[in-house]
């Protein structure tokens, strides 16, 4: 696509819609029972989900590789993010990150995390039309919690923190800091290279 010298509105909006608008199909595909099929796939949305969000919270930081900088921390870029546009908690916020983004990367499952300061324990609920979405419930007194993530809710919450009349594109329209961060982040996606 090639590098971009300023800010450009309409391709920022094209690119969002597009991005988000294949979250939402992709998550529709993913719950979409065909006779015979092998039912829910929760694992691809949520890694969507979670990459989408990464893919946002980059252009709203201004990267997206840290580049070995030390004071470039993409959990925190992600929980930010979170919490400013999608007003999540930031406990439930970092649980999700940690739960559903690294260790679903990494292990190919989400893994239940163990409070490094109390006893508290966090377990994991991924479903649609669950009543809890990035909600802890304490499932057993006094130190299990279960943090529930609602595929078709965080599309919407996405669509909304992102597009919507008070998300990050209106910031981004009104911001030359934002700008200068979104014309970087897409400079910095456009020009990855491999070593072979």
């Amino acid at each position: 696509m090639g590098t971009l010298s300023s800010f450009d509105a309409h391709l920022a909006e094209r690119q969002f819609e597009q991005r988000i608008r294949s979250l939402e199909e992709d998550t529709s595909r993913c719950f979409c029972r065909l006779p015979g099929g092998p039912g829910e796939a929760y694992f691809p949305a949520v890694l969507y989900a979670l990459a989408t969000i990464d893919y946002f919270s980059s252009y709203w930081a201004g990267w997206n590789d840290s580049g070995g900088d030390k004071n470039k921390k993409q959990t925190l870029r992600l929980v930010e993010f979170i919490k400013k546009y999608l007003r999540y908690e930031e406990k439930e916020s970092k649980i999700a990150v940690n739960i559903l983004r690294h260790k679903l990367m990494h292990t190919g499952e989400p893994r239940a995390l163990r409070a490094k300061n109390s006893m508290e324990r966090y377990h994991w609920r991924i479903g649609v039309g669950l009543p809890g979405h990035m909600e802890l419930t304490l499932v057993t007194a006094p130190h299990e919690y279960e943090l529930q993530f609602d595929c078709y809710a965080i599309c919407h919450d996405l669509r909304t923190g992102v597009l919507g009349a008070s998300g990050y594109l209106a910031d981004l329209r009104n911001s030359t800091d934002l700008q200068t961060k979104f014309v970087a982040c897409f400079n910095e996606m456009e020009a990855y290279t491999i070593s072979l």
